[in-house]
């Protein structure tokens, strides 16, 4: 099975900020916290809904595809269509359209760092290696995919990305005891 995800580096960079901000909420003057209530249930209460929208919004959007169709992965839902269903494919700076029989278009964002591809020629150079690889596997699928069923397993949440809200917990208590 192939994919196209977005960029996980910029997703766990955004996890460890997140965390590192839930981390110092109990510490600061934005809440006023009652003596009883610990520093680490504040933490996990704010870090944990996080970590979910980032894995929501950053980590598990994704295309997958394999001889039998291609799956569009989003936060909330998937689309999964046969490569008989679909007419062909457009890449936009950071947008693939699946264009369908039907007229019809699904739309999937992708990772584009705008200034990078300014500032490095290979990573410019990658414009359209998404959409050349989409319409490859249309035309293998199209030839050999009618008995394989399209991708159908969707993305397990990753552990870590959770467990990063563990050691922000410990540094918030931290920052509490001694400010």
């Amino acid at each position: 099975m192939h994919e196209i995800r977005r960029s996980a580096l910029i997703n766990y960079f955004a996890a460890v900020v997140l965390a590192a901000g839930s981390s110092v909420v109990p510490a600061s003057d934005v809440l006023r916290l009652p003596a009883w209530v610990p520093p680490w249930a504040v933490i996990l209460v704010i870090g944990l809904p996080l970590m979910e929208m980032l894995w929501r919004s950053g980590l598990r959007p994704r295309l997958m595809w394999n001889d039998g169709g291609i799956a569009v992965v989003r936060p909330f839902t998937t689309a999964v269509f046969r490569w008989s269903e679909i007419a062909g494919f457009e890449e936009e700076f950071n947008r693939i359209h699946i264009v369908l029989a039907d007229d019809s278009e699904e739309v999937w964002e992708f990772d584009n760092a705008w200034l990078w591809s300014k500032i490095s020629k290979s990573y410019a150079a990658r414009k359209g290696r998404n959409q050349a690889a989409l319409t490859e596997a249309l035309a293998n699928g199209r030839e050999r995919g009618e008995t394989v069923r399209p991708p159908e397993k969707l993305p397990r949440r990753p552990a870590v990305l959770y467990l990063l809200v563990v050691p922000a917990a410990v540094f918030g208590s931290w920052l509490v005891t001694t400010l």
